[in-house]
């Protein structure tokens, strides 16, 4: 069986077309046909089934993910680092990231 056509609507808070937009009406329904009515819904969190036990991400570590991939500790330069300790440093970070798949 093909799926069925969806079609996007905008609600325009004018019901005067525009140059943009003409105003087509619709008539909105429910799966079952009966009449969808105008205004807000209201769920109570308990009544939604399937939902996780909780949203913190796990803690990342360097084999498994937790929005991210740990990465190795990389020191912090000292104030008197020359320019060539910083481009080590600026190199490292990037090879990291890449790593990382943050950056190509």
């Amino acid at each position: 069986m093909a799926a069925p056509l969806t079609q996007t609507l905008v609600v325009q808070k004018t019901d005067e077309a525009d140059d943009y937009c003409p105003v087509i009406p619709v008539r909105l329904v429910k799966p079952d046909g009966t009449p969808f009515a105008e205004g807000v819904a209201t769920v109570s969190w308990d009544a939604i089934t399937g939902k996780p036990a909780t949203f913190t991400p796990p803690t990342p570590t360097a084999d498994a993910r937790g929005g991210v991939l740990q990465q190795q500790a990389e020191a912090q330069l000292a104030a008197s680092a020359d320019s060539a300790a910083i481009v080590a440093k600026v190199n490292s970070t990037l090879t990291k990231l890449k790593a990382a798949g943050i950056l190509a």
